[in-house]
């Protein structure tokens, strides 16, 4: 399913599903006037302890989901929550008849808003509550309490759900690279157990390779498929191909072309809800991966994104301090951009999950200091120590490249939107985004498929 919408007021939960994706599921257990639901990427099949206390609950999400957002209905509040990099994304806003709404895209509340849509300004895509007025988007590792009978949206309550280091502290290099190898190895075991057939998308760097690597370990006697793009400006065929081999995994090579990346973007811009720039190249790669490789079945596909932001990947100028303010920041963007979102895979049957991404990895990454990350000049040098045990040395320290850098998503981006300049690309994606949202009924039939296959 591909997510869902509540409708909260005096009487019992209205619960409508959106989508019939197959990549995540929802949970709905109901009682008289109250509910649990969870809407994610389930590993167990521990029941949920619905009468317990919030906390239990929010310790069960974490045990039995890769990825999740949930909302508990109990006595007249709603408690949503979400995982520690909100890779479900959570919205919640008030009807124009005051019933509180609650919802796993934004798009599909703004039709019961009062008056007509009204998108934030190009410039502010990246702000959670920006891109929409009057919706709100629930923080990353935050679990926030409403009123369900009130006017407006003014928390009662928001906590963290699950701590994280506030201040890195660790300086030691080998203490750090043992944390980050060792919370690899457990983040990729719990992704890839029990997978008959997993996905990496690989482009031959080291975030990448190393999530393959972890994972032809982990799913001994499973296939493994590996996949890289390339477009027309830039590919990176040759170093993911060399490594592939000697994986000896099932390789897949994918071109990407400007055409395709026209049809591929409002059906983007509907499943990811953003129109900012900078998401938008970096999550195409992957939405043309993820369009191409649709079938009939449920897949898995792991993916290295997040290293960067949580390694330092993209260097850092300045003092050790301006490097780890750098991370938090990038880190804390990144979970407000929706980049992680999973309408896109799972109107397509697939889940993408990612292995930098958890609990196990944040935690590690950002106890770090950033001496550890940016070393003598190379970015990310923990996370290369730490890989260096599963790679070959020409992968584990090749030089940095973002998957929207080795494929030229700029070049792509100007081929399609008919001008190099950002500020015209921005205002044209703006106009594109106000077309989807606010000038064809909602696209009811992109937020059923989230675009086209």
């Amino acid at each position: 399913m591909a997510g869902f919408l509540l409708r909260c007021h005096s009487g019992p939960v209205e619960f409508q599903a959106l989508g019939t994706g197959r990549g995540l599921s929802t949970l709905v257990v109901r009682e008289g006037a109250d509910a649990l639901v969870v809407h994610g990427d389930r590993l167990t099949e521990e029941a949920p302890p619905v009468h317990a206390p919030l906390d239990e609950l929010l310790s069960w999400t974490e045990r039995c989901y890769a990825r999740f957002c949930a909302v508990l209905v109990r006595g007249g509040r709603a408690t949503l929550w979400s995982d520690v990099g909100a890779t479900c994304p959570l919205h919640y806003a008030r009807a124009a008849d005051d019933s509180l709404l609650i919802a796993t895209s934004a798009g599909a509340v703004l039709p019961l808003l009062a008056g007509s849509p009204v998108l934030g300004g190009a410039a502010q895509s990246l702000l959670p509550g920006g891109r929409f007025a009057g919706v709100t988007a629930v923080p990353a590792n935050s679990a926030v309490t409403l009123a369900v009978d009130a006017y407006g949206t003014e928390p009662l309550a928001t906590r963290q759900v699950r701590g994280l280091p506030d201040k890195p502290v660790t300086t030691d290099p080998q203490e750090a690279v043992a944390a980050v190898r060792e919370a690899l190895r457990t983040s990729v075991g719990q992704l890839a157990a029990g997978v008959d057939e997993m996905g990496v998308m690989l482009s031959g760097g080291v975030d990448s390779s190393t999530v393959a690597a972890l994972a032809a370990r982990e799913t001994s006697g499973a296939e493994l498929h590996t996949y890289t793009v390339g477009t027309p400006f830039g590919d990176e065929f040759e170093q993911a191909a060399w490594f592939a081999e000697r994986l000896g995994s099932k390789h897949h090579e994918l071109m990407f072309g400007p055409d395709q990346l026209s049809e591929l973007l409002p059906g983007m811009i509907r499943a990811l809800e953003t129109w900012d720039l900078l998401t938008l190249q970096i999550a195409a790669p992957a939405c043309f991966l993820l369009n191409t490789m649709a079938a009939e079945r449920r897949q898995v596909l792991l993916s290295g994104y997040g290293a960067d932001l949580l390694f330092a990947g993209l260097g850092g100028t300045g003092s050790e301090a301006d490097i780890e303010r750098a991370v938090v920041a990038q880190t804390a963007a990144t979970a407000r951009s929706n980049e992680f979102g999973p309408a896109f895979a799972d109107a397509r049957d697939i889940v993408v999950r990612y292995p930098y991404w958890t609990r196990e990895v944040m935690a590690a990454a950002l106890g770090i200091r950033g001496r550890l990350k940016v070393r003598e000049g190379t970015a990310k040098w923990v996370l290369r120590s730490a890989a260096a045990e599963v790679l070959p040395a020409e992968v584990a320290w090749r030089p940095k490249r973002g998957i929207h850098e080795g494929t030229a998503m700029s070049r792509m981006f100007a081929a399609t939107l008919g001008g190099d300049d950002p500020r015209v690309q921005t205002e044209r994606l703006h106009t594109l985004a106000t077309s989807v949202f606010c000038q064809d009924g909602h696209g009811d039939r992109d937020r059923r498929e989230g675009g086209t296959r």
